[in-house]
Parts: C-alpha cells; sequence; structure tokens
C-alpha cells in the first residue's frame, strides 16, 4: 500500500471535509516517515490494530501527525458568553420534545447537501483521471472544480427496519477555477468511476441502520450513526461527555475535530435526545467557539484553529456550525481557511460545506 492510500484509509471521518484535512497534513506525514530513514517498511492497514508505517505507530499517525498534527485552538479562552448561551437554549429546546413526529411506516428523511472543493494536478493525470484529483496539492494545482451533491438518508420509525441512503443525485458544478481542462478530467473521472457522482446504483438498504464495508469480511460494517453501541454508556454531564469524547473519538482528541464531530453525529438527528442537548452543551466548553453571525434563526458558531505556518491551506482554519435556534438543530456547517493562498481560487470560499433539511415523509425509495 502506497503512502497516500494509508493516509486515506486512516482518515476514516465520514464527511465532506476529509479531503481537506488529508490534504493540509501531506506535508506533516511526509516529514515524519523521512525522520525514520531506512526503519520505512511497507505493512498493512489492518483498522483498529498495531500497524506501523516508518516505525511510526498508526495511532501515533492518526493522532498527532495525519489530522492532528499541530492543530490547537488559536484563543486558549473558553467558548464566549453568546456562544454558551445560544448553545444552552439549542440545548433545552431539544429536551422540550420538539422533535418530528415519524409515525408508523413513516420516515425521518435526512437530506444533506454538501458543496465540496476538488483540486486538480494535470501532472498527475496520468494514467488514471482519478490520480489527478486524489494526489492534487494546492500550490501545485492547475485547476479546481466547485461541485454541488445531495445524499438523502430515510431513517425508519422502527429503527430496526432498514434504513435508506440514496446517493444517486447527478453532482452540479458550480465554479471552475484556473486551467478550463479541469473539467474535462473531471468529467472523465465521473465517466470512469460513476460511484463518486451519480451512480445508478447508489441506493443501498442498511440493516437497522448497518453499513456493510468489504464483501468478504464484517470487520468494516458499523452503523450509520457511528456512535449507538456507545449511547448508553456516554455521560449526559458535559463535563463528562466532553472527557468521553476526547479519550474515544478514533481521528484526534483536539477541541477543533471534536467541535466538527458532534456537529456531524447531530446533524442526523437520531442521537438520544438527551445526549444530543448534553452534546450541545460540550460545544460550549471548548476553546475559541463564538457567535459568527445570526441570519433570521440560525445563529452560526465558529471556532479558529491554529494549523501551523508553512502548510499549503496557510496556518488557520475556521470550522463553522449552524444552529436553528427555533429547533435547536444543526443545519449545516462549513470549513474554510482564509489565509490561503487565492492565486488558484478566490478568497472566501468554503473548502467544503453542508446544509441539513430534516422532514417526515410516508415512504422511501427502494433499492
Amino acid at each position: 500500500m502506497e503512502l497516500f492510500e494509508l493516509v486515506r484509509e486512516i482518515e476514516s471521518a465520514p464527511d465532506a471535509s476529509a479531503p481537506a484535512r488529508i490534504a493540509r497534513s501531506r506535508e506533516r506525514l511526509i516529514g515524519a516517515i523521512a525522520d525514520t530513514g531506512k526503519r520505512r517498511r511497507r505493512t498493512r492497514w489492518v483498522w483498529g490494530g498495531t500497524a506501523a508505517a516508518g516505525g511510526l505507530s498508526v495511532a501515533t499517525i492518526a493522532t498527532t501527525v495525519i489530522i492532528a498534527g499541530t492543530v490547537a485552538p488559536v484563543v486558549a479562552q473558553p467558548a464566549s458568553a453568546a456562544a454558551v448561551a445560544v448553545l444552552s437554549e439549542a440545548a433545552d429546546l431539544v429536551l422540550t420534545g420538539v422533535d418530528p413526529v415519524v409515525g408508523p411506516g413513516q420516515y425521518l428523511k435526512v437530506r444533506e447537501t454538501y458543496e465540496l472543493v476538488s483540486l486538480w494536478d494535470a501532472d498527475a493525470s496520468s494514467p488514471s483521471p482519478v490520480s489527478g484529483f486524489n494526489m492534487a496539492a494546492l500550490p501545485t494545482s492547475e485547476g479546481a472544480i466547485y461541485t454541488r451533491g445531495i445524499r438523502d438518508l430515510y431513517v425508519p420509525s422502527d429503527r430496526s427496519d432498514d434504513w435508506i441512503l440514496d446517493d444517486r443525485f447527478t453532482n452540479e458544478v458550480l465554479d471552475v477555477w484556473g486551467d478550463p481542462d479541469a473539467l474535462d478530467a473531471y468529467n472523465r473521472l465521473v465517466a470512469d468511476m460513476p460511484e463518486r457522482d451519480a451512480d445508478p446504483g447508489g441506493i443501498e438498504a442498511l440493516p437497522g441502520g448497518l453499513q456493510k464495508g468489504m464483501a468478504d469480511t464484517t470487520d468494516d460494517d458499523r452503523f450509520y450513526d457511528p456512535l449507538r453501541d456507545s449511547y448508553s454508556e456516554m455521560p449526559r454531564d458535559p463535563q463528562q461527555l466532553l472527557a468521553w469524547y476526547r479519550e474515544h473519538l478514533e481521528t484526534s482528541s483536539e477541541d477543533w475535530y471534536i467541535f466538527q464531530a458532534i456537529g456531524r453525529y447531530l446533524s442526523t438527528d437520531v442521537m438520544p435526545a438527551d445526549l444530543r442537548a448534553a452534546s450541545l452543551r460540550v460545544l460550549g466548553l471548548l476553546g475559541g467557539v463564538d457567535v459568527a453571525r445570526t441570519n433570521g434563526t440560525i445563529t452560526t458558531l465558529a471556532m479558529p484553529a491554529d494549523v501551523g505556518e508553512g502548510g499549503e491551506f496557510g496556518d488557520l482554519l475556521v470550522s463553522e456550525l449552524d444552529i436553528d435556534t427555533s429547533s435547536g438543530r444543526i443545519v449545516g456547517s462549513r470549513e474554510t481557511y482564509p489565509h490561503r493562498a487565492t492565486d488558484l481560487m478566490p478568497a472566501g470560499v468554503p473548502w467544503a460545506s453542508t446544509t441539513i433539511e430534516v422532514t417526515v415523509v410516508d415512504e422511501a425509495p427502494e433499492p
């Protein structure tokens, strides 16, 4: 397994911003492995195991090199009083029972609309178009594609029944920056690998919410709501729950990652209400969280993190979560790099963003 394949397998977080986290950590990983000199050897990656690359344990790579790196909150101060107030009110709303009522035979439909930036390196596009996108780095990319996609999750009223994940929608190209040949390369990528875009077979049944991994093993099977098996043991006290998140999140225990992870877990709206409320209060315990803006009932919380100087994305990551203050739900998220270079793509464009819409429907499509 080559180096960057290893990186992508270690980065297992199921969210749209994973490609950016992989890219911004590339230099740190290369540097760390280079330091091991002749000790580097090729080792098969085993999920949850102790396989090593270049003398570094997988745990060390995953928590200190690949994702966490030198990332740290920009401001060591607690969350602002305004942010804590928003989160406390949201938690109270969650506990008052304003969740949608899903009757027998109905489904909770969670629509995720996501927008992503994909870099393209012309020099890395041979022999397969996928490599031009997978191996691209911001300083050496000739082009970038900005796309929008939609993914629907149908959660049945009886959660032991089949959940339906519908990912058949065609991605929409919103913009192309740099070399216009990047669009041709993207279209070839879609033609060669339809599962990355409009996959006619991109609808699947998840028995009880269980998503299958490799066909010949159950090792990679996991619930769509990945913390389900831990719901009963997760503390409802916010301080204790924060400690639990730090100990159990696989990728990082840093505040910025906990902020992003809780945003993802709460966006599907399937966590027990008391645990959702406690998780909202956890966000108020993280350093640097503040109110960025308010638009009607939507309040956006932002958390800055220092990603270190010399990286391709600049030294600042800003993670944002949108909270609907009328329901207490997280309805959107985004990841931006305000200090990145702007010679390829304009400033202000989020690297990844999602909008979440939750409704109750009477039926779900059949796989």
